[in-house]
């Protein structure tokens, strides 16, 4: 988990992917964003293994996001996400990886 200020989505979106391309499978990775507009960009990808466990980034996003006014989606394995409230990033992402850790660490 991680936020970046001043970050366009796209260059969110590609450091993510790039992120999970070096931690290999398992992992996953959410990054967030202010980019200076007033808005939030949040981004999660997940690895084959992540998704195949049956976490989906697409409906994991959306919680996250609600928390800073918005909402998103996606695929199994990548989503994307907007929100309105920016001092809101820090919680979600908190949130985001509190969420995962609880959903990884469960036992199959």
């Amino acid at each position: 988990m991680a936020s970046f200020d001043q970050i366009d989505p796209e260059s969110l979106k590609a450091a993510a992917e790039y992120i999970l391309s070096e931690l290999g499978d398992p992992a996953a990775v959410v990054l967030g964003s202010c980019p200076g507009d007033g808005k939030v960009s949040i981004v999660a990808t997940f690895s084959p293994k992540i998704v195949d466990s049956g976490l989906q980034a697409g409906k994991f996003i959306g919680t996250i996001a609600r928390i800073c006014g918005g909402g998103g989606g996606g695929r199994p394995n990548f989503a994307q996400a907007g929100g309105k409230q920016p001092e809101k990033l820090a919680e979600a992402l908190l949130k985001a990886m509190e969420d995962l850790k609880l959903i990884i660490s469960k036992p199959s």
